[in-house]
């Protein structure tokens, strides 16, 4: 793959949002949580001087507050707020909390309750609970608010009242969690300060500033790791104006209600987006600006390549490129999900539901590779999927094989002002052609096929059957998305996709009892669900023609460890003949188990490890190789100390 640097900036594009060519835009989706040593006393009035060196973000009614997942509403209520919100956030980190300042203008501050829409006014937070062993991982809900319904806290609707705790760690009581051990202004805590009157028309209010506290430790997160760490937050404000006696208020009956917030609206539930709160305790509030943050996937262009014959078959030359974008989808495959860049460890995940009455175990967990590239304004994908039961299942669901892709459409938006998802979607057919489905349906957003185009083909030695009578070996596809039709100006517009992609997988046996089927993603399995990746068509990656190509081993084979004897390290070099995960195992000379290396997902073609024996004895130790396809390699090696 070679590199393209422009020496000068050759074009800027149109729209205020684009940058020179050849350098994307700065993600909306992010902020710097500076470190400060200096303590902060939690007041809710920023005194602090740490307060002006924060990075900030704003939250409007009726702006854009970021892609993909920023929006605003009235929460159905169908009057125009005339004094919509208006606010700023801002990010610091000091020891294992993340601290959150909100200065939100407001002439009418306080609490409400039912009937009716939500009449409270307050924050709702999501912190994405990485404690958590769950994947995706759980919503970590903070609510703080004025809210005087019955289950909340009806002192909030006293005059002069500031707001209430709640959500799963909230309770104005402050009482102790039982499960963490902890009070519960210990997992997170606020302040406000109201510069008017609240639950009181009779003044005018002009602002009030909420701080936060927020253990970050309780969550999961590591601020002061060397190599820093994401936060996975969003951030709601709710806003309900004139409830009360108008005594200042020359115009009548003008109660409204609006929420506006970064990435996602809700405390308890993930959706649309997450904000990404980078934090390293080499970026303080005195080291200058910020660093800038990359994509989270580079889609490459194809440069000089001809466009794929578009036969489903993957053998065109552009898709041996080693350069090529690739992504793995597996079930059960814990270090695959794990090696996911940035965020997305933690918003991939698989679901296996229930079929037949029951989820019976899967045992042919497909493997996926997805390969992309661009060229023009056409965005390529490939599937090549190992599967032993290929089938099909019309009409049900939970039985799919196939693929949905989801990319945000550029030129359209929901009710809730968000980016609205696109879901290319298709499945097999009996006889192994693909089958469009969602907005790729008849009845669907690309009814017509302009949009979008796809084709599969079975691998040889593979027929689609209904009972997994014979093995399969799988099959391929092609899909091509005509970018301008998802609102991208000519040229490839900003560059930027919003990007998931979910694999489906159903086989069916005799009994029925032992049928199932699954589904495995990568960021997102439905199109409303945080977590879109932050993709780039970078116009500096092109992939060369006749780029290091060589044909995959065609079996799994040791190569041998260099230096033999050694000490204390040796590299070990072996071939994999198709991509899976590998684990080292070390032996004595009386078979007995010395070490245990996983080495996890390992790319076609040659591959090496390094192994440190420094805690071993001087002598010869026999090594063994093992594929998750249980496939086998063996050496021997001597350490010499």
């Amino acid at each position: 793959m070679k590199k393209i640097v422009a020496l000068s900036i050759i074009c800027l594009l149109v729209a205020s949002s684009f940058t020179a060519y050849g350098q994307m835009i700065k993600r909306t989706d992010v902020v710097w949580a500076r470190t400060t040593s200096s303590p902060i006393t939690l007041d809710g009035k920023l005194l602090e001087a740490d307060w002006a060196k924060a990075e900030s973000l704003t939250v409007k009614f009726g702006a854009d507050n970021g892609m993909p997942g920023s929006g605003y509403n009235t929460d159905g209520y169908p009057v125009t707020p005339p004094d919509p919100i208006n606010a700023v956030v801002k990010f610091l980190v000091n020891g294992d909390s993340l601290y959150v300042a909100i200065i939100a203008k407001d002439s009418s501050i306080g609490a409400g309750g039912w009937p009716g829409p939500a009449k409270w006014e307050g924050i709702l937070a999501n912190i994405k609970n990485r404690a958590s062993a769950d994947r995706p991982v759980p919503a970590g809900e903070i609510y703080y608010a004025w809210n005087s319904e019955g289950w909340a806290d009806p002192n909030t609707a006293i005059v002069g009242a500031t707001p209430g705790y709640f959500g799963p760690y909230g309770g104005y009581n402050r009482w102790v969690d039982s499960a963490a051990g902890l009070l519960k202004a210990q997992i997170w805590d606020a302040k406000t300060f109201v510069d008017g009157v609240t639950n009181a028309d009779s003044v005018i209010d002009k602002s009030y500033t909420i701080e936060f506290k927020i253990n970050l430790k309780f969550y999961g997160y590591d601020p002061k790791a060397a190599g820093g760490d994401i936060v996975m937050f969003s951030l709601s404000i709710y806003d309900a104006d004139w409830q009360w006696y108008r005594g200042a208020d020359t115009v009548k009956n003008r109660f409204t209600i609006n929420k506006a917030w970064l990435q996602g609206p809700w405390g308890n539930a993930s959706v649309f987006g997450h904000l990404r709160v980078h934090v390293n305790p080499s970026v303080t509030v005195n080291s200058g600006a910020v660093p800038t943050v990359g994509p989270d996937l580079v889609i490459p262009g194809g440069g000089n390549y001809t466009v794929p014959a578009f036969d489903g078959k993957l053998d065109d030359a552009v898709w041996k490129n080693s350069g090529i974008g690739k992504l793995l989808l597996r079930w059960g495959s814990a270090p695959i999900r794990n090696a996911y860049p940035n965020t997305a460890p933690y918003r991939s995940g698989q679901f296996q539901p229930d079929v037949n009455g029951g989820k019976a175990a899967v045992i042919d967990g497909d493997t996926a590779t997805i390969k992309y590239f661009y060229k023009g304004d056409t965005l390529y994908l490939g599937f090549d999927v190992k599967d032993k039961v290929v089938q099909s299942v019309p009409g049900v669901f939970d039985r799919w094989d196939g693929f949905r892709v989801m990319i945000n459409a550029r030129d359209a938006r929901n009710g809730d002002s968000v980016l609205i998802t696109r879901r290319f979607t298709f499945t097999i057919d009996s006889v192994g052609n693909a089958v469009r489905q969602e907005d790729l349906s008849q009845t669907g957003w690309d009814s017509l096929g302009q949009a979008v185009q796809v084709k599969l083909a079975l691998k040889s030695g593979t027929t689609v059957d209904t009972l997994g009578a014979s093995p399969d070996v799988g099959y391929t596809a092609e899909m091509k998305i005509a970018l301008t039709k998802l609102g991208y100006p000519a040229g490839r517009g900003d560059g930027v996709l919003f990007f998931g992609v979910c694999m489906f997988d159903g086989d069916s046996f005799n009994p029925p009892t032992t049928s199932y089927g699954y589904r495995v993603w990568f960021m997102r399995e439905q199109d409303w669900q945080d977590g879109a990746a932050w993709m780039w068509m970078d116009p500096n990656t092109v992939l060369s023609v006749g780029e290091n190509y060589v044909a995959a081993p065609k079996e799994f084979k040791l190569i041998g460890n260099y230096p033999n004897p050694f000490n204390p390290t040796t590299t070990i070099k072996f071939s994999m003949p198709t991509t899976d995960e590998v684990t080292l195992e070390v032996y004595d000379i009386l078979g007995r188990l010395v070490a245990l290396q996983p080495l996890g997902v390992r790319y076609e073609g040659e591959q090496e490890v390094t192994f440190n024996a420094s805690s071993l004895a001087s002598g010869v130790y026999n090594y063994r190789l093992r594929t998750t396809a249980n496939k086998t390699v063996v050496g021997r090696m001597l350490l010499v100390k």
